[in-house]
């Protein structure tokens, strides 16, 4: 497996991950008529867009050589009022490659390129009832805030970890 940035080309790979991902991890926690709707050719589109604009965000991807790309994290300047400087956006892994310690090679890959870029705090949100956030409990951070969101036609809770110090996910 290797850790790589990610270019244009891989917006199609990029796009099928986060669906797929989508799909069998959200299945049960999600509407499902919302998640067989998700579009793969949609989010190739606006992944060859946001991968088209340079380094408004940072994007790795996980690939196997045989496989092609089967996970992936995206963040940068963080988007809400939280006094924090960064935040990861999408962090998706397929099903067969999870729980295998890649997950946690990919988000010290991109935390170690933000601190590069003089970031020194991160932020991410994961829904309350996804089992995932359990990795960034163990990588240190900590729950600071939770909101009532809308995913189709279904309101569900998000809750926010944050590292006040990125340094945390590095050691």
């Amino acid at each position: 497996m290797k850790i790589r940035h990610a270019e244009v080309k891989d917006a199609s790979q990029i796009a099928k991950v986060q669906v797929r991902s989508w799909q069998a991890s959200y299945k049960g926690l999600v509407d499902s008529n919302y998640l067989s709707e998700m579009s793969i050719d949609v989010r190739n589109l606006r992944w060859k867009e946001w991968l088209s604009q340079g380094p408004s965000h940072t994007v790795f991807v996980l690939e196997d050589g045989q496989k092609g790309i089967c996970g992936f994290i995206s963040g940068g300047r963080i988007r809400s009022d939280h006094p924090y400087d960064s935040e990861i956006y999408a962090f998706y892994l397929q099903k067969e490659v999870q729980r295998k310690g890649y997950g946690t090679k990919l988000i010290k890959k991109f935390s170690h390129q933000l601190v590069k870029q003089g970031k020194k705090s991160m932020i991410v949100w994961v829904l309350k009832d996804n089992s995932a956030k359990k990795a960034y409990i163990s990588l240190g951070g900590k729950k600071i805030d939770e909101e009532l969101i809308t995913i189709g036609n279904q309101q569900l809770y998000e809750e926010c970890y944050a590292w006040r110090d990125m340094s945390l996910i590095l050691e």
